[in-house]
């Protein structure tokens, strides 16, 4: 696939976070002292996704509450240097928050994310971020912010395109009341079942549907090995999940909606967004960063 990419600006409103993963061969069980592997690297949905964007050729800039602390200040020099303007961070005083994975390397983890610094901002901070969205191609929201505020966000928008990121099946709730006309919205099977409420059994295109109903213009459902759907009113296509070695699935889906927030920008067909869907999640896959370096080379595949 071959597609361009031009600089446009995007604004990022969400959760930038410190991962701290932690890993495990041996036998996983409460009150041990395990042998293992424990990293921090950048994260948060919005972060992972201005980043993304960033790699994929746009002028970013990321709106978001880290802590007045050496984590915060590390996270921005960080996402700093990967090209995303952080000048109108919030300096919170509470921490900078953290995502924790614990589990095993063959899978049964647990996640804990603490958002706190940003669940805390409020609608008239929302309210002075709006001239920052002035020469801004799209916006893009994630549900990290509190519900409550989701409303004044996607009021900044005014009038511009808005792309939601559905970010957990426990927090993607909080998007349902600014769905309706938003341009596109990316989750995965759970989230999509969480923001729809149908009965499990019920597959990726009647979920889509039921998104479509409520006002979003583009569903893009990631499936994990079953690969990714993409509906628009017209119509409904599946790309199948790229082969490649799994070195550490966090961080897919951010790379999934930084595909697809491209496809919109740049018009791609439904089709088209699929596959660099597809191939954005198995380059995100295959790497140990949550946002790869290399992710730019998927628009030339």
């Amino acid at each position: 696939m071959s597609a361009t990419a031009v600089a446009a600006s995007i604004v990022v409103l969400g959760g930038a976070l410190v991962d701290v993963r932690a890993t495990t061969s041996a036998p996983w069980g409460p009150d041990q002292s395990l042998p293992g592997r424990v990293r921090c690297v950048p994260g948060g949905s919005a972060r992972n996704v201005a980043v993304n964007l960033a790699r994929l050729g746009h002028r970013v800039r990321l709106l978001t509450a880290v802590g007045a602390d050496p984590l915060g200040d590390w996270l921005l020099r960080l996402t700093a240097e990967a090209g995303v303007d952080v000048a109108a961070v919030v300096r919170s005083a509470l921490p900078t928050g953290t995502y924790v994975t614990v589990g095993a390397d063959r899978g049964g983890s647990y996640c804990i994310a603490d958002a706190g610094a940003l669940e805390q901002v409020t609608a008239s901070q929302i309210e002075a971020w709006r001239p920052l969205v002035a020469d801004a191609a799209m916006l893009v929201t994630d549900a990290n912010l509190a519900e409550a505020v989701q409303p004044a966000a996607a009021a900044m928008a005014g009038g511009r395109p808005r792309a939601l990121l559905a970010t957990s099946r426990v927090k993607a709730v909080r998007l349902r009341a600014v769905l309706a006309g938003a341009a596109l919205l990316t989750c995965n099977r759970a989230e999509a079942l969480a923001l729809t409420g149908l009965p499990p059994t019920l597959g990726w295109q009647a979920l889509g549907t039921a998104l479509l109903v409520e006002g979003v213009e583009r569903v893009v459902i990631t499936r994990d090995r079953d690969g990714v759907g993409v509906l628009s009113p017209d119509e409904a296509v599946e790309a199948p999940a790229v082969a490649t070695p799994v070195v550490d699935a966090t961080g897919a889906g951010d790379a999934a909606a930084a595909a697809a927030i491209h496809a919109v920008i740049h018009r791609l067909s439904v089709e088209q967004t699929a596959a660099l869907v597809a191939a954005a999640a198995a380059r995100a896959v295959g790497s140990e960063d949550n946002t790869p370096a290399d992710l730019a080379s998927v628009l030339n595949e």
